[in-house]
């Protein structure tokens, strides 16, 4: 999910690429952000990309 976050996509357009509900986005990119212990998606992105997972 942070992976097709990373682009700057909104949860609407990562919900119609991933034929996911966009709730079901945004908890899961809410998860990603509170088990990162960040504020944001973007953080969490950069926290991504630092550690080598994007």
């Amino acid at each position: 999910m942070l992976r097709a976050a990373a682009d700057g996509s909104t949860n609407a357009e990562l919900a119609a690429a991933l034929h996911l509900s966009r709730g079901t986005v945004r908890n899961y990119l809410s998860t990603a952000i509170q088990k990162l212990t960040v504020r944001n998606r973007a953080e969490a992105v950069r926290i991504a990309r630092e550690k080598g997972w994007l």
